[in-house]
């Protein structure tokens, strides 16, 4: 990936009205077999004797919530099958003569270039036990793209219909037509009509090439979730993500499972082999504040591939009261960097995870420099901010893995946690408004705290640096180091604060104007460098963030860019030069056609 970003990397973020209805029709994932294509092997339900009994058994639901039941589209195909349509035309007292046009109707391909099909209809009127009506649809042409149809109700004793905000046009004379005056469809029915045609229009996602899809959805429209967890599992979060990401000011995120033939997002070779997406719920229903997200998430064509989060899709869901919720749907991680350091850095890390260590630390940088859009700027700081993130820290770095056996060459670390973005596009934030900002303490840039100092991207170069030493720590000295000792090391009191432990990596003078990086940071350091464990490629490594990143003063460090060529500079030299030693060199070849 190159660090040079171009303006042809942005995605288009384009509205959906059909809810996917498009995708779906043109995925060759999911055609299904149509009039009479169905053999014994391959009908569904085939232990149910009516279409009725299959398709109210069919139905799923990620709770016992009425509300959030849906037929999947893989099962709703069954009202395709020609012998079970058949049966249910002629037990709702179908004419005779009718049934054979009506059965080709709503068996037909909707794969085809027309598109035009009726078995959800007829799925909803089956439930409805109202099958006779069919004939309707087809003679006033109201397909399934027109679903969901405006909600019924007996007035006076005449029906009147509730348009939905982004229903397709049916005519009242047509809706008339159909559901009568009232004398064959009373109110009962009237409400399970519109009940069940939700059930069998949940959405379908899809992710374009160049594209990200903004679904618009109605209040009653069901998402394709059959497992939803509020929290992921809680060995794989810190605890110190949890309120901040999963339930901060910006926004909740829960785990969903999307019921399989309900997507077809396939981009990445890190596909979650569990159906799961990450799904965030921003808790503001202002459109402007959302748009803001969303410009900050389609800047560039993120994916796991560059080390940056990919939005999948958007969401805009009318609520009941009138409200409009938004929802990112985002792909989910196998866990944070923590959870990774925890789990898969033995006691003995290999010369593999050393390399691995270093390709992800430089990709790491160069998707900040992407986000901070600095390789344009001759290094200066003093340009508007394109972007900051404004919480780096290993547990906002996800990782994914593309098998859950694989090992470092299958392991890709992603930036993410992009909330605090539409904060810093713009200006700097002056000293009197950094302490409003969300931030994490213990990688908090000093400027945050020195009077009249500015909060700029390279505030997010010294928590990068902060990251970087725990992910040092980690490797040389393990797990532990990184968690208890190397905190306890640095947890001294501030000189200003009595009684008062921090564990944050400086600490301010004693006249409050200025402050320095913490004794207790410095020696740390020193014994890593010590370290048996320690090779060369870590002492450069060390020495670029303690005398580069971790500088006190605002202007003297790095860009993310710099960063970026200061460790392709420590990989050239240290892998690729490599005398002597061609396993290293093999190794890092593989690792070149990974991160290229």
């Amino acid at each position: 990936m190159s660090a040079q970003a171009t303006s042809q990397d942005a995605r288009e973020h384009k509205p959906y009205h059909d809810r996917g209805n498009e995708f779906r029709r043109k995925s060759s994932q999911y055609s299904y077999p149509t009039a009479g294509d169905w053999g014994e092997s391959s009908r569904p339900n085939t232990s149910y004797d009516t279409l009725y009994d299959a398709l109210w058994n069919a139905k799923v639901s990620y709770n016992e919530s009425e509300a959030n039941r849906f037929i999947p589209f893989d099962r709703l195909h069954v009202a395709k099958d020609r012998g079970l349509v058949e049966k249910a035309l002629e037990d709702g007292h179908t004419p005779k003569d009718q049934i054979p046009g009506l059965v080709a109707k709503i068996c037909s391909d909707d794969t085809q270039p027309n598109g035009v099909s009726f078995f959800r209809i007829f799925a909803v009127l089956v439930l409805c036990e109202k099958t006779k009506f069919i004939h309707k649809f087809v003679e006033r042409e109201i397909n399934d793209s027109h679903l969901p149809l405006p909600k019924a109700e007996i007035n006076g004793g005449v029906i009147a219909f509730i348009n939905h905000r982004h229903n397709s046009e049916v005519s009242e004379q047509d809706l008339a037509y159909i559901f009568g005056n009232g004398s064959e469809w009373r109110q009962p029915a009237l409400n399970a009509f519109n009940l069940y045609q939700w059930w069998a229009n949940a959405p379908f996602f899809d992710r374009p090439d160049g594209v990200i899809p903004h679904y618009l959805l109605e209040a009653s429209d069901v998402l394709p979730l059959i497992e939803r967890r509020t929290h992921p599992d809680l060995d794989e979060l810190h605890p110190d993500v949890r309120e901040l990401v999963l339930e901060g000011g910006f926004g909740d995120v829960f785990i969903a499972k999307l019921h399989q033939s309900h997507y077809n997002i396939k981009n990445e070779a890190y596909d979650s082999p569990s159906q799961s997406f990450a799904i965030k719920r921003l808790k503001s229903s202002n459109e402007n504040e959302f748009k803001q997200e969303v410009d900050a998430l389609k800047k560039h064509n993120y994916s796991i591939t560059n080390h940056l989060i990919p939005l999948l899709a958007t969401i805009e869901k009318v609520q009941v009261n009138g409200a409009v919720q938004y929802y990112f749907l985002f792909p989910k991680a196998n866990g944070d960097l923590r959870y990774l350091w925890r789990t898969k850095f033995g006691a003995s890390p290999g010369k593999i995870l050393e390399q691995w260590t270093a390709g992800q630390c430089l990709g790491l940088s160069r998707a900040l420099s992407m986000l901070h859009h600095d390789q344009t700027v001759g290094g200066r700081d003093n340009q508007p901010i394109y972007g900051r993130h404004g919480d780096i820290k290993a547990a906002n770095i996800l990782w994914f893995s593309k098998s859950r056996d694989s090992g470092p060459e299958g392991w890709r670390l992603v930036l993410s946690d992009f909330g605090l973005m539409r904060f810093h596009r713009v200006f700097s934030i002056s000293a009197e408004t950094a302490g409003r900002l969300k931030k994490t303490l213990t990688y908090q840039a000093p400027e945050f705290e020195i009077r009249r100092a500015k909060v700029s991207r390279k505030s997010d170069i010294w928590a990068f640096g902060c990251t970087l030493l725990e992910f040092a720590t980690c490797y040389i000295s393990g797990f532990q180091a990184a968690e208890e000792e190397f905190p306890s090391a640095r947890a001294m009191s501030d000189r200003r604060l009595e009684k008062v432990s921090e564990d944050k990596f400086y600490r301010m003078t004693d006249d409050g104007e200025g402050a320095e990086l913490k004794p207790g940071v410095r020696d740390w350091i020193a014994r890593l460098r010590n370290h048996s464990r320690c090779s060369g490629f870590f002492r450069d490594f060390l020495d670029l963030i303690e005398h580069r990143m971790l500088l006190v003063e605002v202007d003297q460090r790095p860009t993310a860019f710099e960063v970026s060529k200061t460790l392709e500079a420590l990989i050239e030299r240290y892998w690729r030069l490599s005398p002597g030693n061609v396993s290293i060199e093999q190794e890092m070849a593989r690792w070149q056609g990974l991160h290229a």
